[in-house]
């Protein structure tokens, strides 16, 4: 299937991203941003989603020109971070698809910035996510199935550089 048949399939309108309620007028005023942009252009963030062994990671791996979205609502690094309380007011955006079929996204099937994770061309999504088990009809409370989600739900899509705000859709 293409992209687009599959997000059809799926019927599959958004993707996701997890900040901080703090972080909502810098994102009113710049979009969203990768890391590399808030620091050329010196924005202050109230609250990073990422500590600084993830940023410093993804600096290495240039994954820091990159804004990181989630498949679902639902990412294992959110609830991590609420119940630290490095993220004590979180959020959801949900990002129109459309920002999928921009040049340059990619997508990686666990955490990005991890060892060994290797990041693909979003065209790919079909071959290489477990998508059947994020947007399909599948029985949770199996114990296999449940382990493939969770895993699932770590994968990363990566949009270069900016989301402008006509494609943030909601606040969840």
């Amino acid at each position: 299937m293409t992209l687009q048949e599959t997000l059809d399939f799926y019927n599959i309108d958004k993707i996701w991203h997890f900040t901080d309620i703090s972080n909502v007028p810098s994102i009113l005023e710049h979009g969203l941003l990768s890391l590399k942009i808030i620091e050329k252009l010196d924005i202050s963030v109230s609250c990073f989603g990422a500590d600084k062994l993830s940023h410093d990671l993804d600096r290495y791996y240039g994954l820091d020109k990159y804004i990181h979205l989630s498949f679902i609502k639902e990412h294992p690094m959110c609830y991590k971070k609420k119940l630290h309380g490095d993220i004590p007011n979180p959020i959801w955006l949900a990002i129109d698809v459309s920002v999928l079929f921009d040049t340059g996204v990619y997508f990686a099937t666990d955490v990005a910035n991890k060892t060994g994770v290797s990041c693909h061309d979003i065209k790919k999504l079909e071959q290489k996510a477990d998508i059947e088990v994020l947007w399909g009809k599948t029985d949770w409370s199996d114990s296999k199935i449940k382990k493939r989600r969770l895993s699932a739900k770590r994968g990363e899509i990566m949009i270069p550089n900016k989301i402008k705000l006509e494609n943030i859709l909601e606040v969840a």
